[in-house]
């Protein structure tokens, strides 16, 4: 099998595995290096000094993993279409954290069930998959796979399901066709950066400590700061707003994923309910969710946050 018949293979076994964008980018140095050295040097990821670490790896596949050729992109649309509460009494928790199960473990199983079909073809294959846990930017190669452009919020926006997709990697030992990143399609639009409440965007690039996702997720074992304590809008747990302005996301269409169906209680969480939620009801709640990343002390934290602005 040549290269064009396995990337059409590897195309079609995506789609029929589930994930609804898929492109492959050819192995080795992000031609955006300097953007992460210049962002990290200027403390914008505030308390996440983890992105700090394997440097090398983060800006070269090839360092990770030293047979990589190919990186397989894919995007999974999670969107369901119940809206946000605009209600006093209601928190806020992103969508992307609706569903009963983390992500994570969701994508891994398809790229994990890909790469068996990759296999069935020629055993000598190998590779390794990627969701969000290890020094590898997911955005830049979805960008370089075509599967959308990385939007002035940063997220990738794709044309036909906005940015409401979690993406992975596969990381193949194989040469394959490569895709072409796609042109950005932001144009004069500021649209997200004019909501964003705390001021924490400028064109394609986000200062996370005024971000309000990484105030309520990860930052861990402090007061949120004054300055942006008033302008949670209700979010304890993540923000869409940035995602909810942006006009490429008209486009956005329901997910077929029967596990990110979301759970009611996560559509509209009541802030008087949750202030009181015991650290044992929140692992019982938010166990196998994204949210019980937060932890329950910063959850209380982050809703106690909410009700004393009120």
């Amino acid at each position: 099998m040549d290269k064009h018949e396995l990337s059409h293979f590897i195309k079609t076994k995506s789609r029929e595995t589930g994930f609804h964008k898929v492109g492959i980018a050819k192995a080795g140095r992000l031609p955006k290096s300097s953007y992460l050295k210049e962002w990290l040097s200027n403390g914008l990821n505030g308390s996440m000094h983890w992105m700090e670490s394997y440097l090398d790896k983060r800006l070269d596949v090839k360092k990770l993993y030293p047979d990589a050729k190919s990186i397989v992109s894919v995007g999974l649309n999670y969107y369901s279409y119940p809206k946000h509460s605009s209600r006093e009494e209601h928190g806020k928790i992103s969508r992307y954290a609706w569903g009963e199960k983390d992500y994570h473990k969701i994508l891994k199983k398809k790229l994990k069930g890909l790469l068996q079909e990759i296999k069935t073809l020629d055993e000598r294959i190998e590779g390794r998959l990627f969701v969000d846990t290890a020094p590898i930017q997911d955005k830049l190669w979805a960008q370089q796979a075509g599967i959308g452009w990385q939007g002035k919020h940063t997220n990738i926006i794709s044309r036909d399901y906005g940015s409401w997709l979690f993406l992975g990697e596969l990381v193949l030992d194989v040469d394959l066709e490569y895709d072409v990143p796609i042109e950005d399609f932001c144009g004069s639009c500021s649209a997200c950066i004019d909501a964003c409440p705390t001021q924490a965007l400028e064109p394609y690039k986000i200062d996370a400590t005024k971000c309000i996702s990484y105030l309520t997720i990860e930052m861990w074992d402090k007061p949120i700061p004054e300055e942006q304590s008033g302008k949670l809008n209700n979010w304890i747990f993540g923000c869409d707003i940035c995602q909810d302005v942006c006009p490429w996301n008209r486009f956005e269409q329901e997910t077929d994923q029967a596990d990110f169906q979301p759970v009611k209680e996560n559509i509209k969480p009541d802030l008087k309910q949750l202030v009181n939620i015991t650290e044992e009801e929140f692992r019982k709640r938010f166990k196998k969710s994204p949210v019980f990343r937060a932890k329950h002390k910063n959850f209380i934290r982050n809703v106690k946050t909410v009700l004393n602005k009120k």
